[in-house]
């Protein structure tokens, strides 16, 4: 019985201590279950066996940094922008053109006559003959011209050859350089005049300028060469192209006679040359502007010293004097289709001195 009572007394006093020690606490709500969402499905559609994706292994995501080529990828070569293009060969199609005019005197002066040399490339197989002259127009006017030529009758052959027009065309003094343009025509079977066009199919046209012979710069003399002293060295001539004589026939050469002009040229440049040349001639006082010139004429210089006759003749009609000085000058016509004296051996352009007497 004591130990009944004594087992109470120590659950009475054990519960006290515990009641004692414990704060009391709210007593929280039971948990709220969620509520299900009911997804619809359609009536009657099996439902799908879940499909089981294979395991991704995540990659860092791109950039937007350039990729870099190793330093060892070749790259192709790009041509630069100046390199020159390739020479383009040009076709020409047959007709008769006109790639150039001269005028003499050049520069040209005001108060002078002016004569007018065509040069005509023929792209036909045979020769042509043609009724042609030369057309002067204002720079500012192209549509009306100013002055003409006289009418000259040619026959041109095949190639290229230089024509002289007939008559001559002068700017009268008082005033200013002027500025023109060059025109070629022909005639047609209708009488019509047409204009020459050149090798490319472009309308040829040269420009001209006219000034005072006074704003014309005068040729400046040679420059004198002191004489060496000593030993004279022997000369080295070299390769080259040059005229060391011309013959004038008949000699002595007499007024109102036809002169025809045989060249010869001294070839050492060691193969065959080929050159369009003509003979100048130009009054003993006057030695700057050419009076006369022979036809240009197409020749095959082999090597050595060989003599060539200049194509046409060359008259000087009566003066009045008793004789008349004159020299002569062999010219040839380079790529740019300007003329340019032959020299002899020592550099010098040759020239032969020559009289035409009664």
């Amino acid at each position: 019985m004591l130990k009944l009572i004594a087992r109470l007394m120590m659950l009475a006093l054990t519960l006290f201590v515990v009641g004692c020690e414990a704060a009391p606490t709210a007593v929280p709500p039971p948990p709220t279950r969620p509520l299900r969402t009911l997804v619809p499905t359609a009536t009657n559609v099996p439902t799908a066996s879940p499909t089981l994706l294979p395991t991704v292994t995540p990659t860092a995501a791109p950039t937007n940094t350039p990729t870099i080529a190793p330093t060892n990828t070749l790259t192709p070569t790009v041509a630069p922008t100046n390199a020159p293009a390739p020479t383009r060969t040009v076709v020409v199609a047959p007709g008769l053109y006109v790639s150039d005019v001269r005028v003499q005197p050049s520069p040209a002066p005001r108060g002078e006559d002016l004569t007018f040399y065509a040069t005509f490339v023929n792209a036909t197989n045979a020769t042509q003959t043609y009724r042609w002259l030369v057309y002067i127009f204002k720079s500012d006017n192209r549509t009306k011209s100013i002055a003409e030529t006289t009418r000259t009758e040619t026959s041109i052959p095949v190639s290229a050859s230089e024509q002289k027009s007939l008559g001559s065309w002068k700017l009268g003094v008082g005033g200013p350089c002027e500025d023109f343009v060059i025109r070629v025509g022909f005639f047609d079977q209708d009488n019509k005049s047409v204009n020459f066009m050149k090798p490319d199919g472009q309308l040829f046209e040269k420009e001209l300028r006219v000034c005072p012979a006074s704003e014309i710069p005068t040729p400046l003399p040679p420059t004198a060469t002191r004489t060496p002293v000593g030993p004279t060295p022997t000369p080295v001539i070299p390769p080259g192209l040059y005229v060391v004589n011309l013959d004038i026939s008949p000699d002595p050469a007499p007024h109102q006679t036809d002169l025809s002009f045989t060249v010869t040229f001294a070839n050492i440049t060691g193969r065959l040359q080929n050159f369009k040349w003509l003979v100048f001639i130009y009054k003993s006082d006057n030695p700057t502007r050419s009076y006369s010139e022979t036809t240009a004429v197409t020749t095959s210089i082999p090597i050595a010293a060989t003599d060539h006759k200049s194509l046409g003749y060359w008259k000087l009609g009566a003066t009045g004097n008793q004789c008349d000085p004159f020299v002569a000058r062999v010219a040839f016509f380079d790529q740019e289709n300007k003329t340019v004296f032959f020299t002899s051996p020592d550099g010098k352009v040759f020239e032969k001195p020559f009289s035409v007497c009664n």
